[in-house]
């Protein structure tokens, strides 16, 4: 039964692996007839899903395509709506632009002619109120000048130089110097600030060595007639003082002129008066007095000292060289040979700096041949050494002495100046610089004086060339009375009449009874 049992187990186990095997092998078949006919299917899906993507890509192609036509026609259409915009634009606006400009040049056009029209009224009238100034302007001047001629004031002329290389270098060459007539000038100080300065003449930078001696003729006359005459020039180192006084030989100065004339007019006068003429030279160095044309040397082989005495013909200086001359060339020999010796050095505001007070001066002694009359004038010829800025002149050693000692006596006469520019003084102070001390005579009030006053245009020597017009400007306020004709003509004539009244008998009213 066991056997049987497990061969029955055995034959039911063996027809049921048969029965799951051919279920399986049915299944698997079934399967893979299902999974064959599903790729059939998805392969056929696909075939036509690709088919439909490939009509959908050309058909998507095709509206791009055509409607990039179309947005390109719709882009040239605009195109061509924008140029025909921007041409009516343009038109209307050259249209309207010329108009406005028609219109404007219309208005412009009455305004000018209205301008004009307005400004030859103007013109009119301010010339005729130019006239009318100019007129009024002279009248002034020659009663102004007159009144200066009587109260003896010192007359100025104002003397500006061209620029030098140095002002040019510096940078600041701006010029600042307007000579805005023949007398006057003005200072531009900045944008806005102005000063403005008369004197009896100005000459700009243009100036000729003849129109600088143009006013000192008359007074070289005077000293023929019996006057004293001082002339000198004043200003900053290197403003042209000894070129306006001295001059190049080819063009010179006021010296040599006022030599050349005197001996000329001299000449003129000879049959009516005779004249015998004295030249002497001197400077003023480091505040001591030394003989230009016959230097000579101490015991301790030191220039030589003179002495400046008080004398009844005024200060005169003890020992000083007076060469006899006859004519004109003499003296210029004279002034020559003393020029040499003077005292000059160099610095940097000026290579040729003279380091002294330069005086010439003529004597005249004359007689008038008909009537015996004598007469003596005096013609003082002076080239002031400048004054100085040590920041600028870099002056070191002798040289910087040499300043300070030009600075302090210029000083001292811008002392003298001021005292007598004063209506009341006690003291003139005279004594304080050997310089004021030998010019006495010639500011004490017996003297005919002129005064140049030179300067430079630029912005870089502003400040000198405004201390130097301010104190021209107070020099010609000063009034130094008359000057004397110094001639016996007077003595003779009270002589004369004593005479007279003794031989009729009348006692003298002015002699005293024993």
């Amino acid at each position: 039964t066991t056997e049987t049992l497990t061969k029955e187990k055995d034959d039911a186990l063996a027809e049921a692996a048969a029965s799951l095997k051919s279920t399986t092998e049915t299944l698997t078949k079934e399967k893979e007839e299902a999974v064959n006919a599903e790729k059939e299917e998805h392969a056929k899906t696909k075939s036509e899903y690709e088919k439909k993507l490939d009509w959908l890509t050309e058909k998507t192609k095709e509206l791009v395509q055509q409607h990039q036509e179309e947005q390109q026609k719709l882009k040239d259409e605009l195109s061509k709506i924008e140029g025909v915009c921007a041409e009516r634009q343009r038109l209307a606006l050259e249209e309207a632009a010329a108009t406005a400009k028609r219109e404007k040049d219309e208005a412009v056009e009455a305004m000018r002619l209205s301008l004009l029209d307005q400004v030859a009224s103007a013109n009119s009238e301010r010339d005729e109120c130019k006239d009318l100034y100019m007129k009024e302007a002279a009248r002034r001047k020659a009663v102004h000048n007159k009144l200066i001629e009587l109260q003896g004031n010192i007359r100025v002329i104002a003397r500006v130089r061209p620029v030098v290389e140095a002002e040019l270098a510096s940078g600041e060459h701006r010029e600042v110097i307007e000579c805005t007539t023949n007398e006057d000038l003005v200072v531009h100080r900045d944008s806005t600030t102005r000063t403005r300065f008369e004197f009896d003449k100005v000459c700009d930078q243009g100036s000729s060595q003849a129109e600088a001696y143009e006013l000192v003729s008359p007074l070289v006359t005077s000293v023929l007639d019996g006057y004293n005459v001082c002339i000198f020039a004043y200003g900053q180192t290197g403003s042209g003082k000894t070129y306006t006084m001295e001059g190049p030989e080819d063009n010179r100065g006021v010296n040599y002129q006022a030599i050349t004339e005197m001996f000329s007019v001299s000449k003129e006068r000879e049959e009516d008066v005779a004249y015998t003429f004295k030249v002497s030279m001197l400077e003023v160095y480091n505040n001591t007095v030394r003989d230009l044309l016959s230097p000579s040397v101490d015991e301790f082989n030191q220039p030589k000292v003179l002495q400046i005495r008080q004398a009844a013909e005024g200060n005169v200086v003890q020992g000083l060289t007076e060469i006899d001359v006859l004519n004109s060339g003499m003296v210029e020999d004279a002034m020559k040979r003393g020029s040499l010796n003077r005292s000059v050095g160099s610095h940097s505001m000026n290579l040729h700096s003279s380091r002294s007070h330069l005086i010439v001066t003529v004597r005249v002694a004359g007689v008038d041949k008909h009537n015996g009359v004598k007469s003596k004038g005096k013609l003082h010829l002076i080239d002031l050494a400048g004054s100085e800025r040590i920041s600028k002149t870099d002056a070191v050693g002798e040289r910087l002495k040499e300043a300070q000692s030009i600075n302090n006596s210029l000083s001292a006469l811008g002392n003298v100046i001021n005292a007598l520019g004063k209506k009341k003084v006690e003291h003139v102070p005279y004594r304080d610089s050997k310089l004021t001390f030998l010019l006495q005579d010639s500011l004490g009030g017996n003297s005919k004086v002129m005064m140049f006053v030179n300067m430079s245009p630029v912005s870089y020597n502003m400040n000198e060339s405004l201390c130097s017009l301010t104190f021209a400007a107070r020099c010609r306020a000063v009034q130094l009375g008359n000057g004397k004709k110094n001639d016996d003509s007077q003595a003779r004539e009270i002589k004369r009449l004593k005479n007279v009244m003794r031989k009729a008998g009348v006692e003298d009213p002015g002699r005293t009874k024993s």
